[in-house]
């Protein structure tokens, strides 16, 4: 239970929300103008909204639980994909963002006695499917968007957006080639790349775990080969669910606001903001993530000073609320996961 407990220290959700809210209290101290802030009337149209906003993030958590439930074939309860969405959510939200919470989600389902191979296989596909999403979602929305407006000079980042994207979606496409490849058609062909690669010098310390990686990857071919389109339908559409809502967010939150006349715009640099936030170092991309919603979204809020404010709003609903969630969930998980052990 030691080890475990470890992964979900308290330290662990006090780092991130540190830094977060270290940012926005900077963000308020320089930005926020009270002055501005009470020319915005509360009215029932922004309550609407932010309940919308609300029902958005239900639509985001709504379609990693019908993933779940649709990849244990229905072996798991509803209650028990709640669980596993939540617990998985709040490792996403304590780890690195170029890390996630994937190498948590096996642990998560082993302790809802979904068998070890299956539970791998399952966090490969969920892999697959998110990097799917955001390798195809792009060229749809440059048919409807310049590139120009998609990644504005008019931001502090300019150009190096671009060229973080860039680089992020390289990695993306290859990491979708690695997982069709080894899960549809030569897994071991891609364990042996796996392994060669991670004897490399420079990379030689993570051999072991790499090793591990590509011996995964084989049963996972095992556990999902000869799926039929029944299998794979309800999981696109729940993908598509929980990553159109999760973006929706920020469209609903400056509807409360202000008058929003670019929408489609809104959602597709959200979609840019999360490609490269993979970059960021820190847990949850806390820190990073305020920084930058500040520079690459503020252009479509009317008032400068208000800022900081919807950037709190928006983490309060979309990061903080996990790591709050987790905080009540994990402890009573962990003790009876693992408090009857030896």
């Amino acid at each position: 239970m030691t080890d475990t407990a470890q992964k979900f220290s308290t330290w662990k959700i006090i780092l991130p929300t540190l830094i977060g809210m270290g940012v926005i209290a900077y963000m308020f101290g320089k930005e926020f103008d009270f002055e501005q802030v009470k020319q915005i009337e509360i009215t029932w149209s922004m309550m609407l909204w932010i309940f919308v906003a609300l029902c958005f993030m239900l639509g985001r958590d709504t379609g990693f639980v019908i993933r779940y439930r649709y990849l244990t074939e229905k072996k798991l309860s509803w209650r028990q994909c709640i669980k596993v969405t939540l617990l998985a959510e709040f490792g996403t939200a304590i780890t690195p963002s170029s890390v996630g919470g994937s190498s948590m989600a096996v642990l998560f389902l082993a302790k809802e006695n979904v068998p070890v191979g299956r539970s791998t296989a399952m966090v490969f596909v969920t892999m697959l499917l998110d990097e799917m999403f955001f390798v195809v979602t792009f060229p749809i929305l440059l048919l409807f968007i310049p590139v120009e407006e998609l990644f504005s000079d008019t931001s502090a980042l300019g150009t190096s957006v671009l060229v973080l994207f860039i680089a992020a979606y390289i990695i993306k496409i290859t990491l979708c080639t690695i997982l069709i490849i080894g899960l549809f058609f030569k897994p071991q062909a891609i364990r042996w790349f796996i392994i060669k690669v991670f004897r490399l010098p420079f990379l030689r310390r993570w051999h072991h775990g790499a090793a591990k990686a590509g011996d995964d990857l084989i049963v996972s071919a095992r556990e999902i080969r000869g799926k039929k389109f029944s299998f794979w339908y309800p999981l696109v559409i729940a993908t598509v669910l929980s990553w159109s809502s999760r973006y929706l967010v920020v469209n609903a939150i400056l509807m409360a606001f202000f008058p929003v006349y670019d929408n489609l715009l809104i959602f597709a640099r959200q979609f840019i903001m999360w490609v490269v936030m993979i970059i960021s170092p820190t847990p949850g991309g806390s820190g990073f993530s305020e920084f930058i919603f500040q520079q690459y979204l503020s252009e479509f809020i009317p008032l400068a000073g208000a800022v900081p404010l919807i950037i709190l709003i928006w983490r309060l609903l979309t990061y903080y609320n996990y790591l709050f969630v987790g905080a009540l969930i994990v402890p009573s998980w962990v003790k009876k996961s693992f408090g009857k052990k030896d």
